[in-house]
This record gives C-alpha cells, sequence and structure tokens, in this order.
C-alpha cells in the first residue's frame, strides 16, 4: 500500500512538536516537506524548532522551509504564555546541522503537490497564513491537494485566545477566511475535538518509560500542560491539539465529523477570528468542509502510545 504523503505546516509549538514526533513515527506516513510560520512564537523560533525536531525525529531528508513572518492583515498575535519565549518552554533538543531550503513555503508546497497530484495531505496546525500566500499565488493549488487537514476554530465550545476565537484562527482570521473559500477538501479540527483528544498524566507516566529520549521529550513537555489544562479545560490531562489533527490525517475513523459550510469573522471586534457553522443549525448552505466534533479517546491515546513506541 503506498503511504500517506504528508506536508506539514507547523508553528512549534510544543504541541506541533508532539505532531511531528508522531509523524515521523507513523509507518503508513511519509513526510515531504515541513514548513514553520510564525504563530505561537515568532518565525526566528518557530524555523530553529522545526529544523531541530527534524532532526530530533531522524527526519534528516525531509525538507524544511520558511514561511509567513506575520499574519496578512493586523496586530501579530503570540502564545509565549503557554509555549514559553522560545517555543518549546525552555527544553533544548540535541546539536545539528540542518539548514533551512532556501525557497519559500508556499513555493514549495505547490512543487510538491504538483509532482504528486491528488496524494498530498497537507496538515496546517498553526496560523494559515502562508497556506492562504501559497493559494492566492498558485490558483490551481486547492485542486492538487488530495485534503487539508486544520486544526483550528472553536465551533460549538468556547475560544482559548479569546471568548469567541481558537489561537491559530485568531493569528490571522483572514488567511483562516480565504482558505475556507478557497475550494480544497478541508477537513476542520477544531477545540470541539481536540478538548477530547487528551492524554492522562498516567498515559504520559507510560509514554515516559518507554525509554526512547523522543518519548521522554513528548511526555515531559506535554506534561507540563497537564496544570493549565485542568485550570483553563477541566481536563484531567494534556490536550493534544496539533497531534489531533495529525492523527486524523492518518487515522480519520478516530474521529466524528460532520460535512457542513463553515466561515470565520474577519470583521466584527468582540467576535473576530470566531469560526461559524451551520453544523448545528437549522440555517444550512453548501458544505466547504468536514467538521470535526468528537473523538474516541480510549482508542486515541493507544495509537500515540503505539506509535511513539516507534522510537
Amino acid at each position: 500500500m503506498d503511504k500517506k504523503l504528508l506536508f506539514i505546516d507547523c508553528d512549534p509549538g510544543i504541541d506541533d512538536a508532539a505532531a511531528l514526533l508522531l509523524a515521523a513515527a507513523a509507518p503508513e506516513a511519509e513526510i515531504i516537506g515541513v514548513s514553520a510560520v510564525a504563530g505561537n512564537v515568532p518565525l526566528e523560533h518557530t524555523l530553529p524548532n522545526a529544523l531541530a525536531l527534524t532532526a530530533f525525529t531522524h527526519l534528516d531528508a525531509v525538507p524544511v522551509y520558511a514561511g509567513a513572518t506575520r499574519p496578512l492583515i493586523g496586530e501579530v498575535l503570540t502564545a509565549a504564555y503557554v509555549h514559553g519565549m522560545d517555543g518549546l518552554r525552555g527544553h533544548t533538543l540535541p546539536p545539528h546541522t540542518r539548514t533551512a531550503c532556501p525557497e519559500p513555503a508556499w513555493t514549495a508546497l505547490h512543487r510538491a503537490a504538483a509532482a504528486y497530484p491528488g496524494r498530498v495531505t497537507l496538515v496546517a496546525v498553526g496560523p494559515l497564513t502562508s497556506v492562504a500566500t501559497a493559494f492566492s499565488l498558485h490558483p490551481d493549488l486547492p485542486g492538487l491537494l488530495k485534503q487539508v487537514v486544520i486544526m483550528g476554530g472553536a465551533a460549538a465550545v468556547p475560544g482559548n485566545a479569546s471568548p469567541a476565537a481558537e489561537f491559530n484562527f485568531l493569528a490571522d482570521p483572514e488567511a483562516a477566511e480565504a482558505v475556507l473559500r478557497s475550494g480544497a477538501r478541508l477537513a476542520l479540527c477544531p477545540l470541539d475535538a481536540t478538548e477530547k483528544a487528551y492524554l492522562t498524566p498516567e498515559e504520559l507516566e507510560t509514554m515516559a518509560v518507554l525509554g526512547s529520549p523522543q518519548a521522554r521529550f513528548f511526555a515531559q513537555v506535554m506534561g507540563e500542560t497537564v496544570p493549565w489544562c485542568r485550570d483553563n479545560y477541566g481536563i484531567h490531562g494534556a490536550t493534544l491539539h496539533d497531534p489531533a489533527a495529525l492523527l486524523y490525517a492518518l487515522h480519520p475513523e478516530l474521529f466524528t465529523g460532520k460535512a457542513c459550510w463553515a466561515g470565520v469573522e474577519t470583521e466584527a471586534q468582540l467576535t473576530r477570528g470566531k469560526l461559524f457553522t451551520d453544523a448545528f443549525s437549522d440555517a444550512k448552505k453548501d458544505p466547504n468542509c468536514t467538521l470535526l466534533y468528537d473523538v474516541d479517546r480510549p482508542a486515541f491515546a493507544r495509537t500515540i502510545l503505539d506509535l511513539m513506541a516507534c522510537y
């Protein structure tokens, strides 16, 4: 069976790091490109983090590209209060000699999709600035991609960056709205699903004793978020927002979703970045995405532990 070809656009970020660890371990996946975008922290940190993480996960042959440094419109938003000033909460990874490719992320994504038409899944787990730029510069790109899996939005739950909005969508609402209007085959993995996609402290301890440096790193950095998740989500564990999107790209059977229309608020001050959808409404429009809203959490946890045992 052919492997699933993945191009990962991310803003590492501790949960981005966890997603890359899982992607690298997955025997059914072939990572053909990684791009870094400004988001959780500025690009001056997300790009070095992406390079270090691909080295740490033995993806030395996978090219890494630099993406957007700021949103299409408006002020820069970061989440250093969660991820630390460097994006990895001060944790250091082993030294490496990797350097970023000179080609910009949007050009590299188009070239990869054109080389494998209908086969590449784009997993976008940061602000969608680079993706929207790629779609604008290359209008044929949405049709070349097999699917775009997006971690972003909050449909029927509160936001985590404002009362209305999830971080990735609030960081660049115009980009998110442009991607939703692109005609690409989209799967949205919002907080509705990712807040149910967590590992308990006991499961993180099980991961740590697997013994590999990668498993220990995953367990440690995600374990540090358990108090945050308890206080903000009322969850006994660490929510795995970006890994949930990655796992959907590999194992969609773990998730429940529905075809629906979705859009992003770009004008209103109080609800800027809000994901609106008719998934839970009687008023319907033509669907433009699949909205994920539930996950088989025990199977999700088992899958993650199995993947991390591959190291």
